[in-house]
């Protein structure tokens, strides 16, 4: 049998395991139709990995703490074992929302004004900061947006704060920037197709990302030097954050015409819903053309 052995590690045991295992199956079967030796493994624990051998690499479908904070990477790569996607450095300065915002300011890059809280229920309503435009909340960690929300009022603050899946962890207030919402995707060091995104609720939150038939995901809309520059600046993002073979960057762009990078994505989702093989389907790139292309050593 020809082809790579490939591991294709999914599942978890984070907030976004159902999505990872979504996104798992959906690359084990192409991987297997593009005439691969796959293997899928639920990786519930880290050590699950110590039985792996040399001769195989690893699709990482690994969405959340265990996939995409870098430990997984870190331990692969001192195991010998190699793997598609961001190293370990790269996942560490993209898997905290805060830590990459600072990377992202430090070499120019506009991002959000935020601040960061560790006790949630504590914290009383910051209108001194974000007052104008309202802010949103969403964890320093994690994605999915799984416990992100939308506040303009200390009414809505105190509900949402009781109604948080996990509240004990750190969180991202961060400025409203009012204007679209695109999504960029990276692959191999060039920008796909970036996209636009129009939530039926005014909200890309997990509803939207998984659920709703009615949220809007098209080709973005932009003149050919504003394309140019959104694309410049999500390969800038990935370049100061060390990013590797494919990543996913949301922008925000503002009434003035401004982007403003939210955050960097180095696991994407893989899903039907998933934002990543729909910029590659508009670039002109089936789902098992897109996985050919993450796994090519070219």
């Amino acid at each position: 049998m020809s082809g790579k052995k490939i591991v294709v590690l999914s599942g978890g045991t984070s907030a976004e395991r159902e999505v990872s295992l979504k996104s798992g199956s959906q690359v084990h079967s192409a991987l297997i139709q593009l005439g691969h030796q796959v293997e899928f493994e639920d990786l519930l624990a880290i050590n699950q990995i110590n039985h792996l051998k040399k001769n195989v690499e690893i699709f990482i479908a690994l969405h959340g703490f265990e996939g995409e904070s870098g430990i997984l990477q870190d331990k692969l790569t001192n195991l010998g074992i190699d793997y598609f996607g961001s190293n370990a450095q790269g996942c560490i300065n993209t898997w905290n929302k805060a830590n990459c915002k600072k990377i992202l300011i430090e070499n120019g890059i506009n991002t959000p004004k935020f601040l960061t809280t560790k006790n949630i229920k504590a914290m009383e309503f910051p209108s001194d900061i974000f007052l104008e435009n309202g802010f949103y909340i969403k964890p320093s960690e994690e994605g999915s947006s799984i416990d992100t929300f939308a506040v303009k009022s200390n009414e809505e603050f105190k509900s949402l704060k009781q109604n948080l899946v996990n509240p004990e962890r750190e969180f991202l207030i961060e400025e409203t920037i009012n204007g679209r919402e695109f999504t960029v995707s990276v692959l191999k060091g060039r920008c796909l197709a970036p996209l636009e995104i129009i939530p039926s609720s005014g909200m890309y939150d997990y509803h939207a990302k998984y659920i709703a038939e009615d949220t809007i995901i098209q080709k973005a809309q932009l003149k050919p030097d504003q394309i140019k520059l959104l694309c410049d600046v999500a390969l800038k993002a990935c370049t100061v954050c060390e990013c590797k073979d494919w990543a996913r960057v949301d922008v925000m762009q503002n009434e003035d015409g401004e982007f403003y990078v939210l955050e960097i994505n180095t696991v994407p989702g893989m899903t039907d819903h998933s934002l990543f093989p729909a910029a590659a389907k508009i670039s002109g790139l089936s789902f098992n053309e897109l996985i050919h292309e993450i796994i090519s050593d070219a």
